[in-house]
């Protein structure tokens, strides 16, 4: 991954990691930086006639879909129809409890996008050790139970979905990043090696899941899509 795609990309993870403990879990403010972003790398190559929305960047689309109506977190419109919709999900706290909510929830969206031929696409921010809080009232945050450290089980399902042959439930492009946060909360990619995950797991999360082969993906499914 290049330099300034790294650096920018982890820019937008700690302002929206901040506006999440500033504004809590349930705020949409904490995703305006990640998804303005991602929504200016992937248009930044693409030629004339597309257009994108977003948090940040001309606001949500809605779409029909095929079973139900979905806002989308960033779309990509050429001649103003929808072509290709991103879907992001930072999980910053309790994964374990809500892991495969998060996959089941994935698969449905995805069935609900691409059955209307719309292009869809994934990308996933985990934490390398994720704190778990007690639940509290309203938009608080519980007290912390305890740190929980990523395993090859977390994980297995991703690259299993990855590896399926092209179905509906399958997202066209899927992209991953595990991070941690320093002292400072500064965030930075996390030694995958540490979390004592298996060598081919470790390679599809650093090659074809990273955030660079992603856009590019995204941005080759907009031209295929056009």
């Amino acid at each position: 991954m290049s330099d300034d795609l790294k650096k920018g990309f982890l820019i937008a993870i700690k302002d929206s990691f901040e506006a999440y403990n500033e504004y809590g879990a349930r705020s949409n403010k904490k995703l305006i930086q990640i998804h303005e972003w991602f929504a200016n790398e992937i248009i930044s190559e693409l030629g004339e006639g597309y257009s994108i929305k977003s948090l940040g960047t001309g606001g949500e689309y809605k779409i029909e879909g095929k079973y139900y109506p979905k806002i989308l977190d960033i779309t990509v419109l050429s001649d103003q129809k929808p072509i290709v919709t991103l879907s992001f999900k930072f999980v910053t706290s309790n994964y374990t409890q809500n892991s495969n909510n998060y996959f089941e929830n994935l698969l449905g969206e995805t069935a609900n996008i691409r059955r209307t031929g719309v292009g869809f696409a994934h990308f996933l921010v985990l934490r390398g050790s994720t704190p778990y809080y007690y639940k509290a009232e309203g938009n608080k945050r519980g007290q912390l139970k305890k740190m929980e450290k990523l395993s090859e089980h977390h994980i297995k399902k991703y690259i299993e979905l990855f590896k399926d042959i092209d179905f509906p439930h399958k997202p066209d492009a899927l992209g991953m990043a595990i991070i941690d946060f320093d002292v400072n909360r500064n965030p930075c990619f996390t030694n995958l090696k540490e979390l004592g995950l298996q060598e081919e797991t470790i390679k599809i999360i650093e090659t074809n899941f990273s955030v660079e082969t992603f856009i590019k993906k995204v941005r080759a499914l907009c031209e295929l899509k056009k």
